[in-house]
């Protein structure tokens, strides 16, 4: 480091600061000069140590004392910082940038880092480098009207080499510059390439399809897409080179949005014996198979039931089972069901207490449901709800009930289970129910309370009675049937 024998005022406590010259201040990254944090960064606490610089902690742990033989790096408590003493570390960094702004001292930014993409791959599939090698021009871009270079269909592919360089005439072409014999490239482009915008070339318009990568009017009515999911390792790679590839057509003029994606919805790994599936691994599982034996809708069930789709799943094969235990069962109760177009009228007040709660459960699932699809994604908890659901109906035999219950059961576990939802409400109810569901607040409503019975202190019982009594009747009711004094 190098002192420059100038010092600036600390914005916040209007103390002199040193400013040096650091090595590992790198001057591309931000404006190339960052206020140096030595009590809580590694590097700054080393440089302090090598040239006698003062080390001010304003950062303690969590519990315990605050060890100054090195840099605390961990989140903890703020000290020494004036008003933002006794913030958590983490929450005060958001206060101190809102200080900052408020006081016109600076205001928050983003800074991105995107490393350098090789993009070139020695196989077959993927897009070919539009580049051809002249001995005498050196490497020639191919010509816009030879675009697209065709990739040859008698490739063989014997897993050892770049196939396209053994291939025996294909890459033997005519220089676009001179016209003397020449080699085409034969490395193709990573496909992260091609998909790091096919959701605008999805946009293209089928009249123009030769002649254009996308269609503005296309893009104005299709684009932002509303929703990315994709694993972890896609929200690294994918995820930023096709907001590169965003900004880079915006910066062209060819779009005016800047992000291609809404929202982000990053998926777990699928596990097997505690380990992730892969084919390297040779741990998959076939899912033409699972799909021969049970169906579709069972694989769909059980991935979606065994958890949530941000956390890993670890596959199980009696849980397959015990998901197309559930259809079955689903798909067979629907005989108690009348065939309508359109959702029962019941009156609520008049029914029994089972068949309230059974309506009740029903509602219950809409609700989660609604709540699931519109965000949260927790489907396993909408499937138990749709499994309390359907215990309920079965200890209740008012075929009204049921068929509103099947109603709205179908149409929310549709997205889950389409084939066997879409017969039970093409049968039934010649597909009516596929919509929006309305929640009826009338089955949410209580009758009665349960309520713990103590007597001097301790728990004796519960008992269940109606709500509009009062508190001297609850006693009554309980002095008469468990015999208590109270």
């Amino acid at each position: 480091g190098v002192a420059l024998n100038l010092s600036i005022v600390h914005p916040l406590t209007k103390k002199s600061v040193p400013v040096w010259v650091a090595n590992f201040v790198l001057m591309d990254y931000g404006i190339g000069a960052v206020m140096a944090v030595p009590a809580h960064d590694e590097r700054d606490f080393d440089f302090a140590k090598k040239y006698d610089l003062p080390i001010h902690a304003v950062i303690k742990p969590l519990e315990g004392e605050l060890d100054t033989s090195k840099a605390f790096t961990d989140a903890g408590v703020m000290f020494n910082s004036s008003s933002f003493d006794g913030l958590n570390s983490k929450e005060a960094q958001s206060k101190v940038i809102e200080h900052f702004e408020a006081q016109k001292l600076g205001q928050k930014t983003t800074n991105y880092k995107l490393k350098d993409w090789g993009v070139s791959r020695q196989r077959y599939w993927g897009a070919p480098i539009p580049f051809v090698h002249c001995d005498d021009c050196g490497l020639v871009m191919e010509k816009k009207e030879n675009l697209p270079i065709a990739l040859p269909e008698d490739i063989v592919i014997t897993g050892e080499g770049n196939p396209l360089d053994r291939h025996p005439t294909w890459k033997h072409c005519k220089c676009p510059s001179c016209g003397k014999d020449a080699l085409r490239e034969t490395d193709t482009m990573d496909t992260f390439v091609e998909s790091s915008w096919y959701f605008l070339r999805f946009c293209a318009s089928p009249k123009n399809w030769e002649d254009e990568a996308f269609s503005r009017e296309q893009i104005e009515y299709w684009m932002s897409v509303d929703h990315y999911i994709g694993g972890i390792e896609h929200a690294i790679l994918h995820l930023l080179y096709a907001r590169f590839f965003t900004k880079v057509f915006r910066d062209l003029g060819y779009i005016n949005f800047d992000e291609p994606f809404e929202r982000l919805l990053t998926q777990g790994m699928v596990l097997k014996d505690g380990a992730k599936m892969s084919k390297s691994k040779g741990n998959t599982v076939d899912p033409d198979a699972i799909i021969e034996k049970y169906g579709a809708d069972t694989a769909r069930l059980f991935i979606l039931f065994a958890a949530p789709p941000t956390q890993e799943l670890e596959w199980n094969d009696s849980a397959v089972d015990g998901a197309y235990r559930f259809i079955k069962r689903f798909y067979e109760r629907s005989a108690n069901v009348l065939k309508s177009d359109t959702i029962p009228q019941i009156a609520h007040a008049s029914l029994s207490k089972e068949e309230k709660f059974a309506r009740k459960k029903v509602y219950e699932a809409l609700v989660r449901a609604n709540d699931v699809y519109n965000e949260k994604y927790t489907f396993n908890t909408m499937i138990a709800g749709v499994m309390e659901a359907m215990n309920a109906l079965g200890d209740q035999s008012n075929r009204d009930v049921y068929t509103e219950g099947y109603w709205i059961l179908s149409s929310i576990m549709e997205p889950i289970i389409p084939h066997v939802c879409w017969e039970i409400s093409d049968e039934l109810f010649g597909r009516k129910n596929l919509c929006e569901q309305v929640i009826l607040d009338e089955v949410f409503e209580v009758d009665a309370l349960m309520l713990g019975v103590s007597v001097n202190g301790k728990n004796r019982s519960t008992i269940e009675v109606d709500v509009g009594l009062s508190d001297d009747e609850v006693i009554e009711i309980v002095n008469q049937i468990k015999g208590y004094k109270i």
